[in-house]
Formats: C-alpha cells, sequence, structure tokens
C-alpha cells in the first residue's frame, strides 16, 4: 500500500502540467478570500489536495496554509473539537478547520446516521461539518426507520437530492477495484466479492471445477467470531451459513438458512422461521437454540468478536433474541431499522457442540486454529455451501469442500482454495500461468498486466468507499455565507458549487489512478443500495463556477488571462524538491 502511495503522489508532483491544466488559461483574478487545507499525511488524498491549490485561485479563492498532517492532528479541529474557546468547530485559523480532505468505507446496506442531521452535531455524533437542515432531518428520521425497500429507495434519492444540492461534502472521486479473473469463470458478481457478501455456490470453473483464490496477506484469524481480516472473511463468507444472505442479481436480502421473515411492532420485532432442511456438514439439523446461542456469542464480551458492538446496538441484551419453537426464533430491536434483514446475515454454529467445549475449555479455543487442541472443528462447522476441510495459518493455506448436507441448489464447485503469494508481480505470473483462478484486489494490480493476455481478465468493480473535501459549515464565508458580499446562506451555496465545478474529476480517475477511478458525484459510494443513478458529476467547468461565483458577489473579469502552465511547472518542482522527501520520510516511519 505504501509502495502504491508513494508512486501516485511522484506523479501528481512531477507529471507534465498538461496532466492537470490541459493548457487551459486562468484568468488573472484577484484574491477575494482566503482558506486553510487540512489533508492527512498518509494518504494518496495529498495529491487533489496540491492539485487544489492550484485550481482555487483560478476563482479567487486563495489558500493561505495547506497543513498536512496525522489523524492525531486532525480530529482535535474536526469530530473531536474540544469545544473550550468556543461552542462550535471555528475556522482553521481559530482552531477548527475550513476544508478536510478525507473519505469513507460503506456498507452495500448504507445508513447516512450521525453525519449530516442536526442530533448528530459534534460531539453528540459525526457531524463535524455542522450542517443544519430541518428537511434533511425529518427525511432522514423517515429513511432510518423505512424498511420497504420501495419507500426506503424513495427517501434515500430525497436525502442524495439534499446532499447533492447544498453540499456540505464535496465529492472527489470513487474508487474501483481491479481483479485479475480465470476468463472461465462463471456466476462470479464481483461486487459481492468486494465486500465479502459473495455467494460461493453460484461460482465454477467449468474446466475443472477447482478454484485457486490468491491473497496477499496471511490468514491468521481462525473463526467468525474474531474475524476482521477483509482477506480471511473471504473462506468464512464461503462455510458460516447465515439466515439471510444478498440476492446476487439484485443485492437485496433473501432468505437462506431461513425461510422468511415477518416485520411487527413497527419494525422492531423480526420472527424468523427456519429452513427444516438445512443441516451442518456433520448432518446436525439447525435449530432455533443454535441462531439463538450464536447471536449470544457474538455480543459476549468474553468472546471478543468485532460484531459485539453492531449487534448490541439492536439488541439489548441476550433476552432480546427468543426461542420461540425449536424451528422459530424473535429478535427484538431496540429500535426500528430500515435494514433490518441485515441483522439476520451472522454466520450460525452449533451450540450443542460449541457449548460444550466453552463449558470444558474456556474461550480460549476461540484462538485456536480450526482442526488443532481443544476446538477441533466445532467452530468451524458449516451450514453454508461449503466445508473447511484444511486450514493452516502457517503457510495460509485454506482448502473447503461442498457441504454434503447443503440444502440449497447443487454446489458448483468441486473444491475451493485460498493460498498466499507475495508480490503482484508472482501473482500476475501465477494467473497467467493458470496456477490460481482469481488475483486478489489488494495485489494492486493495473489493467495492463491483463491486456492481450489470453485466458485472463481484468475485472472493474465500484469500490465500497468514496473522496471528498469536507466543509466546515460555520465558517463565514464557505458554510454561513455571513461574510460574502451578499451575505446569505446561498451565497455560501454558490461558493461551494464554484468549487465543485472546478475540481478535475475525470483526470484524476484517469491520469492519477491509471483509469481505476470515476468521478464522484455524492459523499456516497455507487455501489450502495439505493444510489440515486439520476445525478450527474459536477462538470469541471471554470465558466460555470466564475458564474457562481459572480452570484456570491465575487465579479471576475473573464477577458484578462495569463499562460499557467509554466507557473504550474515550478509549484511542481517546488514540492518535488521540498516536500516529497519530507512526506517520504514520514510514510517509511510509519
Amino acid at each position: 500500500m505504501k509502495r502504491k502511495i508513494t508512486l501516485v503522489i511522484l506523479i501528481c508532483l512531477f507529471m507534465p502540467s498538461q496532466l492537470f491544466i490541459q493548457n487551459v488559461k486562468s484568468a488573472d483574478v484577484p484574491e477575494f478570500f482566503s482558506i486553510a487545507l487540512l489533508s492527512p499525511n498518509s494518504s494518496h488524498r495529498y495529491c487533489w489536495t496540491l492539485l487544489m491549490e492550484i485550481q482555487l485561485p483560478k476563482i479567487g479563492i486563495g489558500v493561505s496554509f495547506h497543513e498536512s498532517t496525522g489523524w492525531s492532528n486532525i480530529a482535535p479541529r474536526t469530530w473531536d473539537y474540544p469545544f473550550i474557546d468556543y461552542d462550535y468547530i471555528p475556522t482553521y485559523d481559530e482552531g477548527g478547520y475550513d476544508i478536510l480532505f478525507t473519505g469513507r468505507f460503506w456498507s452495500l446496506d448504507f445508513q447516512l446516521r450521525g453525519l449530516y442531521d442536526t442530533v448528530s452535531l459534534v460531539p453528540f455524533g459525526g457531524n463535524y461539518y455542522q450542517y443544519i437542515n430541518p428537511i434533511y432531518d425529518s427525511t432522514l428520521a423517515k429513511y432510518n426507520q423505512e424498511y420497504n425497500p420501495v419507500l426506503r429507495t424513495q427517501y434515500a434519492h430525497q436525502l442524495q437530492a439534499i446532499l447533492y444540492e447544498d453540499l456540505p461534502s464535496i465529492s472527489v472521486i470513487y474508487f474501483s477495484d481491479l481483479y485479475g479473473f480465470n476468463a472461465e469463470l462463471t456466476g462470479i458478481n464481483p461486487l459481492l466479492l468486494s465486500t465479502s457478501s459473495q455467494r460461493i455456490e453460484n461460482w465454477d470453473d467449468p474446466i475443472d471445477h477447482i478454484l485457486k483464490y490468491a491473497v496477499n496477506a496471511d490468514l491468521v484469524e481462525q473463526n467468525i467470531f474474531v474475524q476482521e481480516s477483509y482477506f480471511d472473511g473471504i473462506w468464512m463468507q464461503n462455510t458460516y451459513g447465515s439466515l439471510f444472505s444478498r440476492n446476487p442479481t439484485n443485492l437485496m436480502w433473501e432468505p437462506n438458512i431461513a425461510t422468511d421473515c415477518i416485520i411487527t411492532d413497527g419494525g422492531t420485532n423480526l420472527t424468523v422461521t427456519l429452513n427444516p432442511n438445512a443441516k451442518f456438514s456433520d448432518g446436525d439439523e439447525v435449530l432455533a437454540e443454535d441462531v439463538k446461542y450464536s447471536y449470544e456469542l457474538y455480543m459476549s464480551p468474553a468472546v471478543g468478536s468485532s460484531s459485539y458492538g453492531d449487534l448490541t446496538k439492536w439488541f439489548a441484551n441476550n433476552d432480546s433474541i427468543v426461542e420461540m419453537n425449536s424451528n422459530t426464533i424473535s429478535f427484538i430491536l431496540t429500535e426500528p431499522y430500515n435494514f433490518p434483514l441485515s441483522l439476520l446475515s451472522y454466520g450460525i454454529i452449533d451450540k450443542s457442540d460449541v457449548e460444550a467445549k466453552i463449558a470444558a475449555y474456556g474461550y480460549d479455543i476461540f484462538n485456536q486454529d480450526p482442526g488443532t487442541g481443544n476446538v477441533g472443528w466445532s467452530l468451524v462447522k458449516s451450514c453454508g455451501p461449503m466445508m473447511l476441510t484444511e486450514y493452516d495459518s502457517v503457510l495460509s493455506v485454506v482448502k473447503l469442500l461442498p457441504n454434503p448436507y447443503w440444502h440449497g441448489e447443487s454446489v458448483k464447485l468441486n473444491e475451493w482454495h485460498e493460498i498466499f503469494i507475495i508480490g503482484k508481480d508472482n501473482g500476475v505470473a501465477e494467473l497467467i500461468a493458470g496456477n490460481i483462478d482469481i488475483l486478489d484486489k489488494y495485489y494492486f494490480p493495473v489493467l495492463a498486466d491483463f491486456e492481450d493476455i489470453a485466458g485472463v481478465e481484468g475485472v472493474l468493480v465500484s469500490d465500497s468507499s468514496h473522496q471528498e473535501m469536507s466543509i466546515n459549515m460555520k465558517h463565514p464565508i464557505l458554510g454561513t455565507g455571513e461574510l460574502t458580499p451578499v451575505g446569505t446562506t446561498k451565497a455560501a451555496r454558490s461558493i461551494r458549487k464554484a468549487i465543485s465545478h472546478i475540481v478535475p474529476r475525470q483526470t484524476i480517475a484517469d491520469e492519477v489512478f491509471e483509469k481505476l477511478g470515476t468521478p464522484g458525484i455524492l459523499p456516497i459510494p455507487k455501489s450502495c443500495i439505493g444510489f440515486n443513478e439520476s445525478l450527474e458529476p459536477y462538470s469541471t467547468n471554470l465558466t460555470l463556477s466564475k458564474e457562481y461565483l459572480k452570484a456570491a458577489g465575487y465579479d471576475l473579469d473573464p477577458t484578462t488571462t495569463t499562460s499557467f502552465p509554466a507557473l504550474y511547472i515550478i509549484i511542481t518542482m517546488f514540492f518535488g524538491l521540498t516536500v516529497v522527501p519530507g512526506v517520504l520520510k514520514r510514510w517509511k516511519k510509519n
């Protein structure tokens, strides 16, 4: 990762001037006001922060200072502001921030809770933007409680339209993940793979029905209760069965171990009926007591599950999960949740096996490798489509075979392997040689690695993150607009739109990230369920940007121009000779 970031920064600083400027001439404009930019020093965001230092003066916005620093210094200016000198987050010069370059990862079921609503203003939530909009708040309240997919999507589109217009966050870019695939593979939804939500029963290599998946990280997490790594989550998603799983076509939740879910009491009671044909890999039937016990383990502090916080938010305690009978179970939520079926997507284990092991040997079994010590295969016994048959944490090798008691459609694969191969070059070579079938995205391949290679293809999938410019909505010019010539919040919004229209998103996507990105539209990735496809990226349009500045009271003279590339080369050389060595030195320390 550090190697890739280093390369991106070097490209940003030493690329020809026409890459960013495209020989466009910039208006020789006065500086109407100046702002400070805040960015993390351990990220590629540094690249487009430098770019915006060049773009902003084109519309009369000076950059008084750019602080590239660590998160420990960014947090007290934003989400961890101490509220000593001010009862709000002030400007950068007063100890807060003006614009922050950041990003965020999302799940497919995206949630806007705690980001832009008034009740989530820092320090009560994550609204360090200090965005306040009563219409947004009321719409979000409806969205948060609406579990009907059609109505939920309607509210989601309304919320996105509000954010698109108000711009408390200016979206910059979406990344794309690139996988290397054996071209013969079938049945794979790359988006589900990228989010560890894949349905392995649909996968196949019709040549030999054996699939080998390469990762460039150690496989060291032993079971789903201690799993945090994406790489271990890949094999676990193929083994642990859950009540509901994602449909590989429309991405909506559908029954798996369950047959249905009845939602009552205003969305706070989920009553689930189990599939009577669901069995573990040893033939034992999946019972309601297994489901209840599995969730109790996730919510037990002694286990240390990474899912603890996610589930305890919605379930008050173990009594929130009620075994109605051997085939029916009820989940009582603390409040309505708009994606309730996602709470039913956690892996299930066999109570009769695991409870006895814990009673005899304690919770240490959660840290033992499958098939070893006292744990044996108890914590990985499968009620999913595949079952674990080999696990080697030293060599980072995992082997799965079909679960002979799988209740769903027949699994097409005969074998599935996850293996560790070090380095992109080795991984690409193994894929081309036919020794592996999938090269994971975290090898960070580029499209050129797979061009004109028979039997191999590069598969792009939208990343579940976005990159943005966070705006301090209490800034007197960018946020409240009180110090603009017009003096209104509408004028401030015009300035934010002017800034958005000078972000060269397509250039960043095509040139900086070698076409492994797409222009950002919203502070929400396109991969999220309910994304508003009707919205388009703000165009890179200097003329339109000037019009918005004029609407805010800053009139630019469009007739006077000066050539810019030479100045850009000078700035580029300056940063290359003075800034980059320091940045790279800090990265090496990290």
